[in-house]
């Protein structure tokens, strides 16, 4: 009997160890991180470029192969711990998505972090600790100006990352038919990859992120959406989920993400993802009842405040600039913090690392994606979909809580005189813009947006409303006759009787550079302060009828002041902050707003 046992083969060492031993051992060859964080390995074999690696890079898979391969017990132990402690990324643009069908069944079961990147044409993961996100992420690579500029170093760098939308009619080579069979092909792999996944994975433990972005110009586009949606239902319920559907943003490719996500992880949900059920119960509500509740909505913005520009202009927006949880930038004032939070994805300021091991980005401000990561506020578009009822007092909170910006190019904070100091770098397009020798448009961007978005029957809901202009060079700015001008003074006419006068308050403002304001009026003249004084008049004197006829209830403007500053005006900013020439130019720029107003 004692010679059966000595023949039986003896376990190898390692697994005679306690196991708190063996996993420290684990620990120790890379496995796993000691502090938790989850490392990132790329199931098809892709590296990210030198020149954008992450801090955060795993070891070698070579130091622990071995332990993989030398016994099943081994085996059990070592895939748990190394597929349940990091997360796996997987692109599907120059590999397939067989190494997903190579994956075994422990492994699958294991499984808490796994990124499926069918298509995608911008960096929306982090690149790179110390810039995220990406400029590459959000804005257009193909209208980039600059040859040395961000965007183009990224579609450079980037060339071996980024592809063109799937559907795109303009892929080299291929034309729409043919652009579509390529789609039915990746998504058909995608499909046969989940059908193997989904029986192994665990209900409640996988997060799960999958990004194809879809030309959202393609009449096949939301049928390639449905595709791409539709194998996520073949999975039990997961523990998150992250849809990306279009690098840019999508009404119905977005409302797609977010009905999938919500059907692959149920999760308890506010207001604005309640079912059409739910929120009908409101209409049963007395009126003054309904309106309180819907206040504590989305139809009221963080800060109360609602954003339209130019370039954006079938959308909404919030452009306050996140305040910096660090401490290292500008307070944040109290009574404006509370907003923070709905500013900003995954808890992170813009220009500021993400948390290691991050999904990515996924706003839903931003793309065609849904997340719960994305705290961003967006347009509560269900609210307004349930009933005529509904509808209507939907339209009174929107319309009366919130203060309406409205900027002539582009919302962006450089534009403003009331920067809390974090801001982007300045925009390519828009500064192409302004230095236009003349007014490059046919109207105002305020008397596009009160007669083209505003619904007429909700232009007495407004109560504040803020047109902000920026620093035009003095050539740049309409004229008297200008069809501009001629078309704002037909729209304040056309809003007479249309709007509530006596409880509208109207604030213009006629914006600073942000960057060096000294530097880049150093070569103005005299008479080419009093050009830019006449552009402001233009604008503000077609609005007196509204003070004088319709007895608005105010109208306050700020104006910068248009006339060349001290050279030295750096300098003495910053080393003698309380000089007289601060004190002088706030009073002329007093004298200015009053001879405006």
């Amino acid at each position: 009997m004692r010679g059966i046992e000595d023949q039986l083969p003896r376990p190898p060492a390692l697994l005679r160890l306690p196991p708190h031993l063996r996993h420290r051992i684990y620990l120790h060859i890379g496995i796993a991180r000691c502090d938790g964080r989850p490392n990132t390995y790329y199931l098809d074999g892709r590296k990210e470029l030198p020149g954008f690696t992450s801090a955060f890079d795993p070891p070698p898979t070579r130091n622990f192969t071995g332990l993989l391969r030398s016994c099943r017990d081994l085996y059990t132990e070592v895939a748990a711990l190394l597929y349940s402690a990091n997360q796996f990324v997987i692109h599907a643009g120059k590999a397939s998505l067989n190494p997903l069908q190579a994956l075994s069944p422990t492994a699958i079961a294991s499984l808490t972090s796994l990124k499926i990147v069918l298509n995608e044409c911008s960096c929306h993961h982090p690149v790179d600790s110390s810039d995220y996100p990406p400029h590459c992420c959000h804005e257009d690579v193909e209208h980039e100006p600059e040859p040395n500029g961000t965007r183009a170093r990224c579609a450079q760098d980037h060339a071996s990352t980024h592809r063109r939308p799937l559907l795109d009619p303009v892929s080299p080579g291929l034309d729409s038919t043919s652009s579509k069979l390529v789609a039915q092909v990746l998504l058909t792999s995608w499909n046969d990859a989940a059908v193997y996944l989904s029986p192994y994975v665990r209900p409640g433990r996988l997060a799960l992120s999958l990004v194809c972005d879809i030309n959202h110009q393609h009449e096949y586009a939301l049928e390639a959406g449905r595709l791409a949606v539709a194998p996520l239902a073949l999975f039990p319920p997961l523990k998150d989920c992250h849809i990306r559907l279009c690098k840019r943003w999508d009404r119905a490719l977005q409302r797609l993400a977010e009905r999938a996500v919500l059907q692959a992880c149920p999760k308890p949900s506010p207001l604005r993802f309640a079912s059409a059920r739910a929120q009908s119960a409101l209409v049963t509500l007395p009126r003054e009842l309904r309106l309180l509740i819907l206040e504590y909505t989305d139809l009221v913005t963080p800060w109360k405040e609602v954003t339209w520009c130019r370039r954006y202009p079938r959308c909404y927006q919030v452009c306050r600039p996140p305040c910096d949880p660090e401490g290292r930038g500008p307070p944040c004032p109290p009574h404006l913090h509370h907003g923070c939070r709905l500013s900003q994805c995954v808890g992170v300021p813009s220009g500021w690392p993400p948390p290691p091991g991050g999904p990515g980005c996924f706003c839903r401000r931003r793309h065609a994606a849904f997340s719960f990561t994305c705290n961003c506020w967006a347009p509560p578009t269900s609210l307004f979909l349930v009933c005529h009822a509904l509808y209507r007092d939907a339209q009174l909170v929107f319309f009366s809580r919130n203060r309406f910006i409205v900027h002539d190019v582009q919302a962006w904070p450089g534009l403003t005189l009331d920067c809390t100091g974090q801001t982007p770098p300045p925009d390519p397009e828009t500064a192409s813009i302004i230095d236009e020798p003349s007014y490059p448009y046919s109207r105002l961007a305020a008397s596009h947006f009160l007669r083209e978005f505003v619904p007429a029957s909700c232009l007495a809901h407004l109560r504040l409303l803020e047109l902000v202009f920026p620093p035009y060079w003095p050539e740049s700015w309409p004229v008297d006759g200008h069809p501009a001008i001629v078309d704002w003074r037909d729209t304040v006419r056309w809003l007479h009787g249309k709007i509530d006068a006596p409880a509208l308050t109207i604030r213009v403002v006629f914006a600073d550079f942000l960057r060096n304001p000294a530097g880049s009026r150093i070569g103005t003249t005299k008479d080419e302060g009093k050009q830019i004084v006449r552009g402001y008049m233009h604008v503000i004197r077609p609005l007196g009828p509204l003070l004088e006829h319709d007895r608005l209830a105010a109208l306050y403007v700020q104006a910068a002041f248009p006339w060349a500053w001290p050279r030295d005006v750096g300098l003495r900013q910053l080393l003698e902050p309380d000089d007289s020439w601060i004190r002088e130019l706030a009073r002329q720029e007093r004298r200015l707003k009053e001879r405006l107003e």
